[in-house]
């Protein structure tokens, strides 16, 4: 009898419930618990946890948390985790294409866009980008005003859209958002982010601008992003100075 390797196991297991067959003949040792079945997606939960254990904020910008997600980005396997937790969310939910925030949204929104196998499309500052259609200015997520394009025809009349960036604080980027995608014709399933700033409250500004029926979902808030950059002894702060121009 030849000796099959725990990752079989598993195979040969997940492959047995698919046509209903006892899995309980298996070795106790090789079953699945369910722990390893089922992970933890909630907003806050587990895996958010782990994710904001090595996302570090720093004083930048005059902002005294900037949360930084390059920390994530430095570990692969927690990079994972958060385009699984996107995707595992945006496959039950259905989504005709993927648009991110520049920048940062351009990190997170390709990765699942690509696993979904659905369109990606970038927003854009204006300037940047040929034949595009341009939006209102707005405010800033702290200060100051930008405009955002996005690529002509990129959005069909009626094509449920999911916005994505990193972070959401007072909701002036997403509502840019919102607006050019219905001045496509399409419309926002969610608005999707890693952080939300939850006291800056940016569902009551989007709920003023007449957006009530577009859902903000974020993966985690500021209380359990405790990671402060200039005490973390893994993390090289020296000469560190709050050098980023100010909002």
């Amino acid at each position: 009898m030849c000796a099959v390797g725990e990752e079989g196991i598993l195979r040969l297991e997940r492959l047995m419930m698919i046509l209903g067959a006892d899995v309980s003949r298996l070795p106790d040792q090789h079953r699945m618990s369910t722990k390893e079945e089922k992970k933890d997606y909630t907003p806050n939960g587990e895996i958010a946890k782990k994710i904001a254990s090595v996302t570090p904020y720093f004083p930048f910008k005059g902002i005294k948390k900037f949360y930084d997600i390059g920390g994530f980005l430095k570990h692969p396997e927690i990079f994972q985790l958060v385009i699984d937790v996107f995707v595992e969310r945006y496959k039950k939910i259905g989504i005709d294409s993927i648009a991110g925030f520049d920048a940062r949204g351009f990190i997170i929104g390709p990765p699942v866009a690509l696993a979904l196998k659905k369109p990606f499309i970038m927003l854009r500052k204006k300037g940047k980008m040929p034949n595009s259609v341009t939006g209102k200015e707005y405010g800033k997520e702290y200060a100051g005003k930008e405009v955002l394009s996005i690529p002509r025809s990129s959005v069909k009349k009626g094509d449920r859209v999911l916005l994505v960036d990193d972070l959401v604080a007072t909701g002036g980027t997403l509502s840019a958002g919102i607006e050019l995608v219905q001045l496509m014709g399409g419309v926002v399933a969610e608005c999707a982010c890693i952080v939300e700033i939850k006291f800056l409250n940016a569902r009551k500004k989007l709920d003023g601008l007449g957006y009530k029926d577009v859902p903000i979902w974020a993966l985690m808030d500021e209380s359990i992003l405790n990671l402060d950059g200039l005490k973390a002894k893994d993390i090289d702060t020296k000469e560190y100075k709050d050098d980023g121009e100010a909002h």
